[in-house]
């Protein structure tokens, strides 16, 4: 684990860090995000976009459970009204990609 300031560090040296998360799901060290999301939770700052990050890292990193219940944290907060009307339309688009994605194949 990093220390807070190595890690903010990363996440600044990735060009468009948070693009290449949440619009390109595409981002080159999966581990970092997750360390981030973990880092806004630890600081208390337990909004949607920390929840967010850990979807979709979990997602990436082969742990679906753990992503699922990032994802429902995430929508729970959305659906109680913890955004501003844009944000919340913002992130249902991403929201429903990553439920999706995470979706057992085989319906059960």
């Amino acid at each position: 684990m990093r220390s807070d300031l190595e890690l903010l560090e990363k996440v600044n040296e990735v060009e468009n860090f948070f693009g290449s998360v949440f619009y390109e799901d595409a981002l080159a060290d999966w581990n970092l995000a997750k360390e981030l999301g973990e880092f806004f939770l630890r600081i208390g700052d337990t909004d949607v976009m920390a929840h967010a990050l850990l979807a979709r890292a979990h997602r990436h990193l082969g742990n679906l459970t753990r992503a699922r219940e990032a994802l429902k944290l995430c929508k729970t907060r959305v659906a109680n009204g913890e955004l501003a009307p844009s944000e919340a339309e913002m992130f249902a688009g991403l929201l429903a990609k990553e439920e999706k994605l995470l979706s057992p194949e085989d319906g059960t």
